[in-house]
């Protein structure tokens, strides 16, 4: 593929001691997390960030503020996606879970950042009941341990190239969709792939290089179970928005191009469609034989 795009793939454990959680959880972290990294890295009472001679340096501006593409006029793809287990329910209990966490570029040199304003959101809480402490972070590619709850050892570190990851072919495939993604069901897995590419040429603008290259592919729906989801995200600027994501599993039969299968790939660790910054489209594939 004639792109680059650098990527950077963790997997933060969380430790609740007690949790009373929401079926969604998308806005959750990417909220809470704003809140407490604006209070850690910015010194004024009231800032104003797109005026702030040091917003370019500034991770808060990066991830909440900055609103033009660098090759387009709407609202940039996020440098860095916290994704979230999707319950489909509420919750509660104690116990762990894994919160995977996506870097993309340079940005990864703010993992100090990342891990100090996951710690605070820990101690603050997602909400009154709701508090954890980082057991322990791992590099999702090498599995080595970057954070262990008191130190950084980034040497564990492993960035991969998104154009050179090994591809997957595969006559027939299922698709489990794990987070809700924004889509008519059911979804055709050209469709698919078509999101994926979407979303990646928006990732290559912001903070890779080169061009995405097209595909072909057919596909027949074997069996499908789909699941809709009404979603709801409050925030200062917006207010209360509301939108619609499914989840569910399909199985394809699947006649398609190398470009096709390295997409899907991709997919697999990007996800799929809108509304990446809030956890959504993400998928896995499981080969059928």
């Amino acid at each position: 593929m004639t792109f680059t795009l650098k990527l950077t793939k963790l997997k933060a454990t969380l430790n609740f001691s007690q949790y009373n959680l929401p079926y969604w959880l998308g806005n959750k972290f990417r909220g809470g997390f704003g809140s407490v990294l604006l209070k850690a890295v910015c010194g004024y009472l009231k800032p104003e960030c797109k005026s702030c001679h040091s917003r370019e340096d500034c991770l808060y501006y990066a991830l909440y503020v900055r609103d033009r593409q660098k090759r387009g006029k709407s609202q940039p793809v996020r440098p860095i996606t916290f994704i979230p287990p999707f319950f489909g329910k509420s919750v509660s209990g104690s116990g762990k879970f894994e919160l995977e966490i996506n870097v993309f570029g340079d940005y990864i040199r703010y993992l100090p950042h990342i891990i100090y304003g996951l710690r605070f959101l820990g101690k603050v809480g997602l909400n009154s009941k709701t508090k954890y402490v980082i057991e322990s972070i791992t590099d999702y590619f090498s599995g080595k341990e970057v954070y262990d709850g008191e130190s950084i050892n980034a040497n564990s570190i492993k960035t991969i190239d998104l154009a050179k990851i090994p591809t997957k072919e595969f006559d027939f495939v299922k698709i489990n969709f794990l987070t809700p993604i924004e889509a008519k069901i059911p979804i055709s897995l050209n469709y698919l792939i078509h999101m994926v590419r979407r979303r990646l040429i928006l990732y290559v603008n912001e903070y890779g290089e080169g061009f995405v290259p097209d595909y072909t592919c057919q596909d027949e729906i074997v069996e499908s179970k789909w699941k809709n989801h009404r979603l709801t995200h409050r925030s200062k600027r917006g207010g209360m928005r509301e939108f619609y994501g499914c989840t569910g599993s399909a199985t394809y039969k699947v006649e398609a191009d190398e470009n096709a299968f390295k997409l899907l790939s991709i997919g697999e660790l990007i996800g799929a469609g809108a509304k990446a910054s809030f956890g959504m489209g993400f998928f896995r594939l499981q080969t059928v034989v």
